[in-house]
């Protein structure tokens, strides 16, 4: 089942901040403005957990070269699986 979730009108929000406000440290609320959704109060833990999920897209050109290095490491494994597995199995082509 999905969660369903909790909105406040800018009014309400307005009328009942220390109410509010303490709910949304328990869940995320989708605060309303003219029956749309405008803005999301959430506790800052669950601010900081989403924060770290965060991930970087780059173009090609643009790749850091540590990151570039990673990924030419990783794909020359891809095109040669001749070499032993990290567990000891042999990969077979």
């Amino acid at each position: 089942m999905a969660k369903v979730e909790t909105t406040v009108p800018v009014n309400q929000l307005q009328r009942s901040w220390g109410d509010v406000s303490d709910r949304a440290l328990r869940a995320p609320i989708v605060i309303t403005a003219k029956g749309r959704p405008r803005h999301v109060l959430m506790g800052f833990d669950e601010y900081q957990r989403l924060k770290a999920r965060d991930r970087r897209a780059y173009q090609i050109e643009d790749l850091p070269d540590d990151l570039a290095e990673q990924l030419e490491a990783g794909l020359d494994a891809l095109w040669n699986p001749d070499t032993a597995a990290d567990d000891g199995d042999t990969l077979i082509a």
